[in-house]
């Protein structure tokens, strides 16, 4: 191999590894942003209101401690997107039982769902989705979070662009959710009990839907490549020759 190639195995494992260490990074965040709220605060529930013509109730958090806001947005009827479940509470997905080709099918179709976001939301910070969805990968419920700056913002879009977005996200669908068997979440396991209470405010059973969440962040970092995404065979090869030439390069040093 020339040098030439070599440089560009070097610089392409170099990329992997940036990706990988920038993954763990968010994992990361997202603990701290989960401990975060855990921080003494307040929530209120607004009346409901329209917000770029989507008829929303707007919950907003405040932190007594750095006074920081954020806002949650349902839609109006939002209760009633679960009124055909035995139990309203959510179900976990263990994305290590599922196939590698249903998972690759659900990381499309995620990465598919970015392409739906209009530019004016994309070019906004710190604007998150929580999608909700059933056993047939149906999309039936969603909530928009955001920080205080965003939401002051909404206004200011074009008309009705939150509510085709909201109209253009409870269309979508993957089929490949029909192979997974969602669990119960247990109450007891901190990112159980985190995600049972974001959604009600209360800890239940439930296994007939799963909630999936969306960082603007990550994809304001990523795109929509994520190295974890991949299958787990060619995950697990990526971290072996990495390390296998990080171990040579030591050897040659």
């Amino acid at each position: 191999m020339n040098v030439v190639a070599k440089n560009l195995v070097l610089t392409n494992n170099l990329w992997i590894m940036k990706k990988i260490i920038l993954t763990l990074f968010i994992c990361l965040s997202c603990i701290i942003v989960a401990n975060a709220r855990l921080y003494p605060h307040v929530v209120d529930t607004l009346l409901k209101r329209v917000v770029n013509g989507l008829e929303v109730i707007p919950v907003r958090t405040t932190y007594y401690d750095s006074g920081e806001i954020y806002w949650d947005l349902r839609v109006s009827d939002f209760e009633k997107c679960f009124q055909r479940f035995e139990s309203k509470y959510p179900g976990g997905m263990n994305y290590n039982l599922n196939s590698d080709e249903v998972n690759q099918a659900i990381y499309d179709w995620q990465d598919k769902l970015w392409e739906i976001y209009p530019p004016e939301i994309k070019a906004l910070k710190e604007f998150d989705l929580k999608l909700f969805v059933d056993r047939d990968g149906r999309v039936f419920a969603v909530e928009f979070s955001m920080t205080d700056e965003t939401f002051q913002k909404l206004e200011d879009l074009p008309k009705n662009t939150l509510k085709n977005f909201y109209r253009n996200l409870i269309k979508q669908q993957c089929k490949a959710f029909k192979e997974v068997d969602f669990h119960v979440l247990n109450p007891d396991y901190e990112f159980h009990s985190y995600e049972l209470l974001s959604v009600w405010g209360e800890c239940g059973r439930g296994n007939e839907y799963i909630t999936l969440l969306f960082k603007k962040f990550c994809y304001d970092m990523f795109g929509t490549f994520t190295p974890s995404n991949l299958p787990r065979e060619e995950f697990r090869r990526l971290i072996e020759e990495e390390e296998a030439r990080m171990k040579s390069q030591q050897k040659e040093q």
